[in-house]
């Protein structure tokens, strides 16, 4: 859960990129991110039918455990490498001119990155590293009764792969690689509470673990902090969009966000 220094961390990092570039080319370019998240909104990823049936008690374990096992594969491993990735391709921004240098937007990279490595939730053990986001899906995958072996064994499909390479491929391109991490978060975002509400049908405690560090700062049975997450990606994206072109951006979102839909279906 953020408290209080942390937010005044994120409000002073926010100050520091939105002065860092003409007033002008700001909010030219926060105009034209907030066209782009009004269509990613409204893209049917976000209201897909998987969404209703997770939350239904209709799903068998076999099914619950498939999902788990591909989720692993197209996202879950490889999403801190992402972020880790992200923070140090901001030194991208010193060869594009941009006054601000790079620190100041690993700084903001680096309040997401501590939470995934669990720094914000704190269990009767204090911090430790088994708090990580990717070691508390390890342990969701235990309470499903996926034995390590499986885990190893399982033949991934060529829909998780697909994504799990789409976002691998941009690990050296610093703009288009928040932008799919921006997707990436509205993804956990939608479908988080869907996953912990199937999760929980099949009889888990969600109470802590992976799902209870997962979705927004708005459900108080959580302390989930997707939501800034995703607006943090989409500063960053709004402080060096003049630099790019905006219709292969919104490509590449629209893209991944089929690459998901199609990876819904196959689950």
């Amino acid at each position: 859960m953020y408290n209080l220094d942390e937010k005044i961390a994120r409000r002073n990092t926010i100050s520091l990129l939105s002065s860092s570039i003409p007033e002008s080319l700001w909010n030219n370019n926060q105009d034209k991110v907030l066209d782009l998240k009004a269509e990613l909104a409204e893209h049917h990823l976000f209201k897909h039918d998987i969404i209703q049936t997770l939350n239904q008690d209709s799903i068998c374990l076999d099914t619950l455990k498939y999902i788990h096992l591909e989720y692993e594969n197209s996202i879950v491993e490889i999403f801190t490498d992402a972020l880790l990735m992200a923070q140090f391709q901001a030194k991208q921004l010193d060869k594009k001119n941009i006054f601000v240098r790079e620190n100041v937007s690993s700084f903001l990279l680096g309040l997401n990155i501590a939470d995934e490595f669990g720094f914000s939730f704190e269990t009767n053990d204090g911090l430790t590293p088994l708090n990580s986001h990717f070691c508390l899906f390890k342990k969701v995958l235990g309470q499903l009764n996926i034995s390590s072996e499986i885990d190893s064994n399982h033949a991934y499909t060529e829909e998780s792969t697909d994504l799990r390479i789409y976002l691998e491929e941009a690990y050296d391109d610093y703009i288009k690689l928040l932008l799919l991490l921006a997707v990436a978060e509205q993804q956990v975002i939608a479908f988080s509470a869907p996953l912990k509400q199937a999760v929980e049908n099949a009889g888990i405690n969600t109470k802590d673990g992976y799902y209870y560090v997962h979705g927004t700062t708005s459900d108080i049975t959580t302390v989930a902090s997707d939501d800034y997450h995703e607006n943090d990606l989409w500063l960053l994206i709004t402080h060096s969009l003049h630099l790019h072109s905006v219709e292969d951006l919104r490509t590449y979102a629209l893209e991944y966000c089929q690459l998901w839909i199609i990876f819904g279906i196959k689950c």
